[in-house]
C-alpha cells in the first residue's frame, strides 16, 4: 500500500497555532482534558505549570485561547468537536476575554533591549486583543517602552471601561525563556533584571494589582523556577502546580496518544510494521519522562517524536530514533555544561559520581524559587531541581522513599548528554586520564586477537583508578571511561558509540555497550561489537562466589550475540566480543 492510497494528516512539527491544526489538516494529541482541572474549584486560578523545552507548551496555551476566549465562541464546535472536553459540555468555554503574551522572543544585549524588547512583546498581546475585540479603544502610543508594567496597568483600566465585568484571562507563554538565556551567559545582566526593583517584577506586580476586579484568572508556563522568586514576588499569588498528578501529561505524549497519531502520519503497512513496533523503538530514547510522584503514566518528548516520524514518513522507511534527533536538541548538551558551570565543583563532583554508580538521585524537595540575587551558585538542592525542570533528571517512579523525591535521567538520549558531561567535567582536563591511550591497532587491522586492545584498557584503568580520578568504578563508569579514551581517536574512518541503539528481531531495542567501526566507508570497514561486564576483584576471586565470574562471562556472550543478530547490522562484517572486567584488570576479552 502506497502513500497514494493512505490518507495521512500533516505533521504539525513547529506548529503551535492550534486554531490551525483542523483548518490545516494537522494531526493532534487531545490534550483539553487539563481544561477540566484548570477549571476545578480545587486549583488555583493563578497556575505556573513548568516544562522542559519542546513539550508542546506553547500548544496548549494557544488551545486555552481557542476555548476560553469569547471571539472564537463561533469556532467552538469547529475546533473542539470530538475532542475530550467537548464531550464535558462545560459552561467555561468562550467566557473570558482572553489576552496572551509570548516572552519566547524576548532578547537583547544590554537591560535597556531587555526591556524595550518585553515591552513589544506586550503590545504584540494588547494588539491581538484589539483585532478580536475591534470595539475594545486603546492608544498607548504616549506610554513609553521603559515602562511594561504601566503598560499593561492602562490597558486593564480601558479594559474595565470596557467590559464592566471582571472576566479578563490573562494567559503567558515561555515566561522565563529571555531570563534563562541571559542567565547563560550574563549572571549580572540576570541579577539586575530579577531583582526587587527590575522591571519583571514590577509587570508581574501590575498583574497582582489587577486581580481585585479585572483579571479573573491568569495562566503561566515556563521552563525553570530560576525566575520563579522574580515572578512570585510580584504576583505571589501564584501557585506552582507543576508536580500535579492531574497535569503530568498537559505536554509531550503518553503511549495512548502515539498509538492514536502514529497511523495518522505514517504509512505503518507500507513500513511493514505496527504503531506498537514504531513506539517500542522509540520509547528509551524519547520516553520516561514524569513530573509527578502521583503519576501512573511517563510521557515522550513531542517535538522529538514529531520530528522522528516526519523523517520515516520522508524517507519510507523504518529509521533508528537515535540517529534522527530533533536538531533543536543540539544545545541541550551545553545548557548542562552551563548548568555544571553554576555550582562549586564538589556539588558537581558528588552528582557525577552518582551517575557513574548508576544511582538514583535523593533529595528532601524540589527548589521552587532560586534567587541569584542571594546566592552565585547552585546547591546540590538547586542543581537536581533546575535538572528536573530542564528535563535532564525526572521523577522517580520506582522510588521506596518514605519522604522526599527521588530522580533518575529518563532515558537514553538524556543519559548521553550526562556522559559528554561527565568527559568534559571529570577526564578531559585531568593529566592523568589524558597520558594513556588505548592499543587499537588489532582493530585497525581487523584482527581477531585483541589481546593488546585488552592489556591496554587494564594498564589504562589502573591508573586511573589508583589516581582515584574514579572513586567508584561500575559498568556504567566502566563503558564511559573506554569510550571517552576511544572517542579520542574519532576520525573520518575510525567511528565509536556509546549505548548504540539496536534492533533486534523478537527482542526490541537493545542498547550495545560500544560499538567501534574501523575503516569506515572502506572495502575494508569492520564493526566490532563490544559487550562490557564489571566485577570488584572480590567478587571475581572469593571461591564463595566463583559463579559469578562465570555468570558475567555467559551473560556477556549472550547479549553480545543477540545484539550481532541486529538488523542495523544485516551484510556488514561484524566482530563481536564479550570482555570481562575484574577491578581494573581485564580478565576475559573473546570473540563470540
Amino acid at each position: 500500500m502506497s502513500e497514494n492510497t493512505v490518507t495521512l494528516l500533516n505533521n504539525p512539527y513547529g506548529q503551535a497555532s492550534f486554531d490551525l491544526f483542523r483548518q490545516d489538516e494537522q494531526a493532534f494529541a487531545d490534550k483539553t482534558l487539563s481544561i477540566k482541572y484548570l477549571d476545578d474549584k480545587g486549583t488555583s486560578k493563578y497556575p505556573v505549570l513548568l516544562r522542559p523545552r519542546r513539550f508542546g507548551k506553547s500548544t496548549f496555551v494557544r488551545m486555552l485561547k481557542c476555548y476560553y476566549d469569547i471571539s472564537y465562541q463561533d469556532r467552538y464546535e469547529e475546533l473542539f468537536s470530538g475532542t475530550k472536553i467537548y464531550d464535558l459540555n462545560l459552561p467555561t468555554h468562550n467566557s473570558y476575554h482572553v489576552i496572551d503574551f509570548d516572552f519566547s522572543s524576548v532578547d537583547g544585549t544590554t537591560e535597556e533591549d531587555f526591556i524595550s524588547s518585553f515591552f513589544s512583546c506586550v503590545t504584540v498581546g494588547i494588539d491581538n486583543f484589539k483585532l478580536r475585540y475591534p470595539e475594545f479603544k486603546f492608544d498607548y502610543s504616549n506610554i513609553k517602552e521603559t515602562a511594561p508594567a504601566k503598560l499593561f496597568t492602562e490597558f486593564t483600566k480601558n479594559y474595565k471601561n470596557y467590559s464592566k465585568s471582571q472576566k479578563l484571562y490573562v494567559l503567558i507563554d515561555e515566561y522565563d525563556n529571555f531570563a534563562n538565556q541571559i542567565l547563560s551567559r550574563d549572571l549580572t545582566l540576570f541579577q539586575n533584571i530579577t531583582s526587587k526593583n527590575g522591571f519583571l517584577k514590577s509587570f508581574y506586580a501590575a498583574i497582582k494589582a489587577q486581580t481585585v476586579d479585572a483579571i479573573a484568572k491568569t495562566f503561566i508556563t515556563g521552563v525553570s523556577s530560576v525566575s520563579l522568586d522574580s515572578l512570585t514576588s510580584g504576583f505571589n499569588i501564584a501557585s506552582n502546580v507543576t508536580d500535579l498528578d492531574c497535569f503530568n501529561e498537559y505536554a509531550g505524549f503518553t503511549e495512548d496518544e502515539l498509538e492514536i497519531l502514529i497511523p495518522k502520519l505514517v504509512d505503518v503497512e507500507k513500513l511493514g510494521v505496527t504503531p506498537k513496533e514504531i513506539i517500542s523503538r522509540m520509547k528509551p530514547v524519547y520516553d520516561g519522562y514524569c513530573f509527578s510522584a502521583e503519576a501512573d503514566h511517563t510521557v515522550y518528548n513531542s517535538s522529538m517524536c514529531l520530528y522522528y516520524l516526519n523523517k520515516v514518513r520522508q524517507k519510507g522507511v523504518f529509521l533508528n530514533p537515535e540517529d534522527y534527533l530533533d536538531p533543536a536538541c543540539d544545545q541541550d548538551g551545553y545548557k548542562l555544561e552551563q548548568l555544571f558551570g553554576l555550582a562549586d565543583k564538589e556539588t558537581v563532583n558528588t552528582i557525577i559520581d552518582r551517575y557513574l554508580q548508576g544511582e538514583p538521585f535523593n533529595l528532601l524537595k524540589l527548589s521552587e524559587n532560586i534567587n541569584f540575587n542571594q546566592v552565585r551558585n547552585y546547591s546540590r538542592e538547586q542543581l537536581l531541581s533546575m535538572l528536573y525542570y530542564l528535563g535532564y533528571l525526572t521523577v522517580n517512579r520506582n522510588s521506596t522513599l518514605d519522604s522526599g523525591i527521588s530522580l533518575v535521567i529518563p532515558n537514553q538520549f538524556m543519559s548521553k548528554l550526562f556522559a559528554n558531561c561527565t568527559i568534559e567535567f571529570r577526564f578531559r582536563n585531568n593529566a592523568v586520564f589524558s597520558s594513556q591511550k588505548l592499543d587499537v591497532s588489532e582493530m585497525i587491522s581487523v584482527e581477531d586477537d585483541l589481546s593488546s586492545f585488552a592489556s591496554s584498557c587494564t594498564e589504562f584503568l589502573s591508573l586511573i583508578m589508583s589516581n582515584q580520578v574514579l572513586v567508584h568504578m561500575k559498568e556504567m563508569a566502566l563503558n564511559l571511561v573506554l569510550y571517552a579514551k576511544l572517542e579520542e581517536l574519532s576520525k573520518d574512518d575510525f567511528e565509536v558509540r556509546l549505548q548504540k541503539s539496536l534492533r533486534v528481531a523478537g527482542e526490541g531495542e537493545k542498547f550495545a555497550d560500544l560499538v567501534v567501526t574501523v575503516n569506515k566507508g572502506t572495502s575494508n570497514e569492520c564493526i566490532y561489537l563490544i559487550e562490557l561486564k564489571y566485577l570488584t576483584k572480590t567478587e571475581a576471586s572469593d571461591k564463595s562466589s566463583e559463579n559469578t565470574l562465570k555468570n558475567a562471562i555467559m551473560d556477556a556472550k549472550e547479549q553480545v550475540i543477540k545484539y550481532k543478530s541486529a538488523l542495523d547490522f544485516k551484510g556488514k562484517n561484524v566482530k563481536a566480543y564479550a570482555m570481562i572486567f575484574a577491578g581494573p584488570d581485564c580478565v576475559y576479552c573473546e570473540q563470540q
